[in-house]
């Protein structure tokens, strides 16, 4: 007996033009995140969110601002969490860690809220 198909998947903005990733598949958003220190220096671009259409989530490992969740390969004293990210502001002192569940539904509640892009000196931590 076959398993039924999944639903298809549906987008968080259907407004949103579409998009895809250099791997050719389909791309529900992509969100920049940036950091400003509450508008006391230049906007500093830290990494770029993306969800993708099977659910999964990604940031943009090109920018090197931030380090994602390393599981029991976290080291006490590096700046890697185990089921977090961290951020590190080149410009100001922010180093925000955020647990991942968090994160991406943060992520996802900018999305919903249209914001153009994610200032992470403005969340309240």
């Amino acid at each position: 007996m076959t398993e039924p198909a999944p639903p298809p998947a549906s987008r968080i903005d259907p407004d949103r033009p579409r998009q895809f990733a250099q791997s050719g598949r389909e791309v529900d958003f992509f969100l920049p995140v940036v950091c400003t220190d509450r508008g006391q220096h230049k906007r500093r671009l830290l990494t770029v969110a993306r969800r993708e259409l099977d659910g999964s989530g990604g940031m943009s490992s090109a920018l090197e601002w931030f380090a994602p969740p390393m599981g029991a390969e976290a080291k006490p004293g590096s700046m890697i969490g185990k089921n977090s990210y961290i951020f590190r502001c080149p410009s100001c002192s922010r180093k925000p860690q955020i647990n991942s569940v968090k994160w991406w539904k943060l992520v996802d509640d900018a999305v919903r809220a249209k914001l153009p892009e994610l200032d992470l000196s403005l969340l309240p931590f």
